[in-house]
């Protein structure tokens, strides 16, 4: 476990030294080399507080968020996917809907979920409702979490799929007129099942 810390210890320095010497230079090649090194240097910070958390505490630190270029920084716990999958999701609301697009300016229903629970969550979800439906396990309306995915139609082979952020509202990308919306549940277009891909 030492000689792991100290070798992590040194890419950080070997790091650390590359982003000083590059730090004068303004060329675009150079700038943005630059961005690498300091990209380079911040997964390398996270690689190396892990590794303290198990030297001094003997924990190990899963799913640590690790910054990818620009795109949303992954959770790191259950709890903290779930937000960051609702956060994500609102984040959506008012874009385009677009039959076969899957982000990230325009969406169809299962292309939105697929997007937001690989950026939000990590976690790489099929393409279609028909497949994405036999993902994660049953769960019922009455006991909802924030993440959940609703799906309309047969249980077996749905129509369209939506996302549950919690108080009874869902978002969805709906129509190519209405686009990616946030709503309420509805007993007038209400969900046929629910599953929960994070457990």
């Amino acid at each position: 476990m030492f000689a792991t810390l100290l070798n992590e210890l040194v890419a950080l320095l070997i790091h650390a030294c590359n982003i000083k010497q590059v730090l004068y230079k303004t060329s675009t090649n150079e700038e943005t080399l630059r961005r690498e090194l300091i990209l380079k240097f911040k997964r390398d910070l996270v690689k190396l507080a892990a590794v303290l958390s198990i030297f001094f505490t003997g924990i190990s630190v899963v799913n640590v968020p690790v910054a990818n270029n620009g795109q949303e920084v992954q959770a790191a716990t259950v709890s903290d996917k779930r937000k960051a999958i609702v956060s994500l999701a609102k984040k959506q609301v008012g874009k385009a809907y677009v039959s076969g697009s899957a982000g990230p300016s325009a969406f169809d229903c299962s292309g939105l979920v697929q997007y937001v629970y690989r950026n939000a969550a990590g976690v790489n979800l099929t393409r279609t409702t028909y497949t994405q439906v036999k993902e994660g396990k049953s769960v019922s309306m009455s006991n909802l979490k924030k993440g959940d995915l609703l799906f309309w139609g047969s249980a077996s082979a749905p129509y369209h799929v939506g996302i549950y952020v919690g108080n009874g509202q869902y978002v969805h990308a709906a129509t190519p007129s209405q686009g990616v919306r946030k709503q309420a549940l509805s007993s007038y277009f209400y969900p046929s099942a629910a599953k929960r891909v994070l457990d």
